[in-house]
């Protein structure tokens, strides 16, 4: 079995400019960024296009390095969504760029099926997902255990001028918010999540993905409507492959028709054309 890759369509915003060395060379906006990648274990294409840049992340300390003048956060866009970039302490700016290849995606299958939709995005983060499916039309419920994050995402909504659009936000557990959801009967069109590979809910326990997230993904399936457009599941740093989810999603769809797609997600660097693989993803749709 061939595991495909898939990578966004062309974003003026962002670019991979090179990798090497256990570190990447992004550009978000009009700022060039150095972040620790362990995976990339080859050497820098170009080491003088490393030297000017606007900020590293210094891994030792976990603080970032700023060179320049530049803000610790900024305005950045998608098309038409505007949201906000932060140099975060966790080395994460807020937008995960591979994740456009889920965008284009479910804008598609939104507005493919032609008919009022009921989407719930779960570890939704900055809302970038959310904000991309809710102007579509779809009704989105955001669930994040993070009121940061959450605050960050409403940041991203109003900047957006999404304000008006109808986006429920909730601080919870996922997975304690999906087990609720089933016993309130709420169904939802199409169903997006991005688990942890490791955390811990409010009340301290934790979350190991390859135990947990096999009964998470059973009642996300629960809570599909009669007439279902898609359910994604992407997964960061975890000790699994994109078969494992397709072959997990497969069995839990397997009533439902439709099809399956999975993958790595991966960026292109600019300078030499190397590929990098960014995480992966499965997703199940229905044939509209």
């Amino acid at each position: 079995m061939n595991i495909p890759l898939y990578y966004p369509g062309p974003w003026n915003e962002y670019e991979l400019i090179d990798t090497g060395d256990g570190q990447k060379l992004e550009r978000f906006g009009k700022y060039q960024i150095v972040r620790p990648d362990p995976s990339i274990m080859w050497p820098v294409g170009d080491s003088p296009l490393w030297e000017d840049v606007d900020a590293r992340f210094d891994v030792a300390t976990k603080k970032w390095n700023v060179k320049t003048s530049m803000p610790q956060n900024w305005e950045m866009a998608y098309q038409d969504l505007k949201f906000t970039a932060k140099l975060t302490p966790f080395k994460h700016l807020g937008v995960f760029p591979e994740q456009a290849v889920n965008w284009d995606f479910i804008t598609r299958q939104i507005t493919n099926a032609n008919r009022p939709t009921s989407v719930l995005n779960l570890f939704g983060y900055t809302g970038l997902a959310s904000l991309i499916t809710v102007k579509t039309d779809a009704n989105v419920c955001h669930v994040d255990a993070s009121q940061p994050a959450i605050n960050w995402a409403k940041e991203n909504q109003k900047l957006s001028g999404l304000e008006t659009k109808p986006i429920r936000w909730i601080l919870d557990d996922c997975a304690k918010f999906v087990k609720r959801e089933i016993k309130r009967g709420n169904k939802y069109d199409g169903i997006i999540m991005d688990p942890p590979s490791f955390g811990h809910d409010p009340s301290g326990k934790p979350w190991k993905f390859n135990a947990d997230f096999p009964e998470l993904l059973k009642d996300c399936v629960k809570l599909l409507s009669d007439k279902p457009l898609f359910l994604i599941v992407n997964a960061y740093a975890v000790s699994t492959s994109s078969i494992t989810l397709h072959n997990v999603l497969q069995s839990e769809t397997s009533k439902l028709g439709g099809q399956i797609e999975f993958g790595e997600l991966a960026l292109k660097e600019s300078k030499r054309g190397l590929t990098l693989s960014t995480g992966i993803f499965a997703r199940w749709s229905a044939k509209i």
